[in-house]
């Protein structure tokens, strides 16, 4: 996820990774054929079939300065533009060849200030 103002000046971004639950369920000391088949890792951060996932992102739109003994917010600009895509990446990295798939992404473009949208 990418948040950008409308002159292209990126003022955050952020990922998420889901991997799948580990085989062993955190029993044992048994090692699976790879690091998210650890037997120590037990959260289970997958993309469950058929249910929809949601994620929050907080993105700053302002920046703090104290000025006599007061906070003063400066709004970074009244548009903004987030960018979301979902991969599939099996392994390695996602620049690789043949080895990422983009399943989803999508542009909205926010207003704040005055009034809004």
């Amino acid at each position: 996820m990418t948040a950008k103002t409308e002159d292209g000046k990126e003022i955050y971004k952020a990922e998420k990774i889901y991997m799948p639950v580990p085989q062993q369920f955190g029993i044992g000391d048994k090692m699976g054929r790879g690091p998210y088949e650890k037997s120590g890792m037990i959260r289970d951060t997958s993309l469950p079939p058929h249910k929809t996932v949601t994620e929050k992102f907080e993105v700053p739109l302002y920046t703090e300065e104290k000025a006599d003994g007061k906070i003063k917010r400066n709004l970074i600009a009244d548009d903004f533009v987030i960018d979301v895509e979902l991969w599939y990446l099996p392994y390695g990295k996602k620049d690789d060849p043949g080895n990422s798939v983009m399943w989803n992404q999508f542009t909205k473009k926010i207003s704040i200030g005055k009034g809004g949208k």
